[in-house]
């Protein structure tokens, strides 16, 4: 793996990155402006890349505002869609974790980085296998966990709180736990076979039933929380924390097709349908 460009210092002067303001425990500037600065391109290496543009339509809408569906719309959706507490991160009459009296903001996404094919070829069937979507091989280092198939569990409440990247447990994140929300992705990896040991993930990245799942569980998460989550990435944290390598991922991830899935799903709770 990789060895992570370390960032000296988290600084508003520097191009890409976000002040972490350990008062209100949030990165400087606007809710999108943080989702941007937060969710940069990471390769399949787990290098991250430079700042997008913008956010894709639907999360530049909805990231930071107050939600706008009822407890009864969002129930209805989950009953309808047989989805229930253990899939979308704990009971919904709970409120998310919080840190120094603070409700979590951060909405974080991370690859499983495995399981591993060593130097073998991607199985034709990782989307629907049993063995590769076995949610239990992971054990618990996220609130849920969400599988090619589109099944998710969820491993710890979002009521509480949970580090899992290097920001949270050093320096300026240290006392930040309960700030942020943590979703794996479960995806497998394999060493290039040509014997030059680079890692190699699927493509797509992530099956379209992931998405949909991850944005389900957005929307629990963000209804808990009583606002849009800001989506960021956990080797962009890993980054900040000064990780000694690119880890967390989410590898590959495509911010608009999550936002395309999250606009689907958006549209369900609205039209009741």
């Amino acid at each position: 793996m990789s060895v992570c460009i370390v960032l000296v210092q988290i600084s508003a002067a520097s191009a890409g990155t976000c002040y972490w303001n350990n008062g209100t425990m949030l990165f400087t500037g606007d809710a999108v402006q943080q989702a941007l600065c937060l969710t940069p391109p990471v390769r399949t290496n787990g290098v991250v890349g430079g700042k997008d543009d913008g956010l894709p339509s639907t999360l530049d809408e909805l990231v930071g505002r107050e939600f706008d569906f009822s407890r009864e719309a969002v129930e209805e959706y989950f009953t309808e869609q047989g989805l229930f507490e253990d899939e979308l991160g704990g009971m919904l009459s709970l409120r998310v974790s919080r840190a120094r009296g603070k409700p979590a903001a951060y909405f974080v996404l991370h690859d499983s980085n495995g399981p591993s094919f060593g130097t073998k070829t991607f199985s034709p069937d990782i989307n629907v296998s049993e063995r590769i979507n076995d949610l239990k091989q992971f054990g618990r280092r996220w609130h849920v966990l969400i599988g090619r198939n589109g099944n998710s569990q969820t491993l710890i409440d979002f009521f509480k709180p949970l580090r899992s990247t290097y920001f949270e447990t050093r320096d300026a994140g240290a006392r930040s736990k309960g700030r942020f929300l943590h979703v794996g992705l479960v995806q497998p990896i394999r060493k290039d076979s040509a014997g030059t040991g680079k890692p190699c993930i699927p493509l797509p990245a992530y099956s379209a039933e992931q998405y949909r799942r991850l944005a389900q569980v957005y929307v629990a998460a963000s209804y808990r929380a009583e606002r849009w989550l800001i989506p960021a990435y956990a080797a962009q944290l890993n980054k900040y924390g000064k990780a000694p390598v690119c880890q967390g991922g989410p590898k590959g991830f495509d911010l608009a097709e999550w936002a395309g899935a999250l606009r689907t799903v958006y549209r369900e709770i609205y039209t009741g349908n």
